[in-house]
């Protein structure tokens, strides 16, 4: 189905990263999702600029009923149409706190260790609430904060974690995260997740963002299995999941991957964070367990999470 960054704008951004592991395709194909953020958005910003539209589309497979899932946001470059700045997603969890992938943000790790965030706030904006993203008024950011151990180590990225502070706080609905007790129930082998955002339907270069809002189920993969794919850089703060034809893809980073609990509520175990490729079927999609995170995004954000 579906996003992870753009490829033309964005894959000479990421071009050297490669994960390691027995598997030469897969080496070539992780750039889906992989930093280098600074050039891609200047390459996106130079692109606008430059009078160069960003492709779109507007299919009806797998859209979004209106507000189905509404923590779900857009990050986009700051004064233009979302539909043409859009290039990484993020998750409402608190009033005014949007949790997203650091390698939407931040280049990575400096010489001494810190892994500062690369785009100041008001290069990026906000779009929530809304399953179209040309019919919401953008939200605008105050403050970025990227988790302190944020590190790429052979082109993966670990603790891919950011959060973004708006300017005032938001009314739109909030996700919470999942308990301990609903994580490991949700994210046994073969169970599945829901995933959303507005990225590209293909890896191929050039392939359009959509408009809509997409929504896709995707199976979890086990962790020891998709190591043999991925060399053994899914660590037990990551979870796999999708293969085949659901996945994240390009311009989908940093957006959710959701369970729903007993009553029926959508709960956070996941974010977008890496991958070979999209809808592959030997190459699952790599997500952040927000779970192991709970204390550090609730010290940052006060946001409420489910009970432990």
């Amino acid at each position: 189905m579906m996003p992870n960054l753009s490829q033309t704008a964005m894959a000479a951004a990421i071009a050297s990263a490669i994960v390691p592991g027995p598997c030469a395709q897969a080496q070539e194909d992780i750039l889906r999702s992989l930093p280098r953020v600074e050039r891609q958005y200047l390459e996106r910003l130079d692109a606008l600029r430059a009078g160069v539209i960003v492709p779109s589309f507007q299919g009806t497979a797998s859209v979004a009923q209106s507000r189905a899932a509404s923590f779900v946001a857009s990050i986009g470059v700051a004064g233009v149409p979302q539909r043409q700045g859009h290039f990484c997603g993020g998750i409402l969890v608190d009033r005014q706190w949007v949790l997203t992938a650091a390698h939407c943000v931040s280049e990575g790790v400096r010489t001494d260790g810190s892994a500062p965030p690369s785009l100041t706030p008001d290069r990026i904006q906000l779009h929530i609430d809304n399953d179209l993203l040309s019919a919401a008024k953008p939200l605008a950011i105050e403050r970025i904060v990227v988790h302190p151990e944020y590190r790429i180590s052979q082109g993966v990225p670990d603790n891919d974690l950011a959060l973004l502070k708006l300017t005032a706080p938001t009314p739109h609905m909030v996700i919470p995260i999942a308990s301990d007790a609903l994580e490991k129930i949700a994210t046994r082998p073969g169970d599945r997740v829901g995933i959303a955002g507005w990225g590209t339907a293909s890896f191929d270069p050039g392939s359009p963002i959509s408009t809509r809002l997409l929504l896709g189920v995707v199976p979890v993969v086990d962790r020891s299995k998709c190591n043999e794919t991925y060399g053994g850089a899914v660590t037990d703060r990551m979870f796999c999941a999708g293969v085949g034809a659901a996945d994240s893809c390009q311009g989908d980073s940093g957006g959710p991957a959701w369970v729903y609990d007993e009553q029926g509520r959508p709960n956070l175990v996941g974010i977008v964070s890496w991958g070979a490729g999209c809808t592959r079927k030997r190459y699952p999609g790599v997500y952040v367990n927000v779970t192991k995170y709970r204390d550090w995004i609730n010290g940052v954000s006060g946001a409420r999470t489910a009970s432990q």
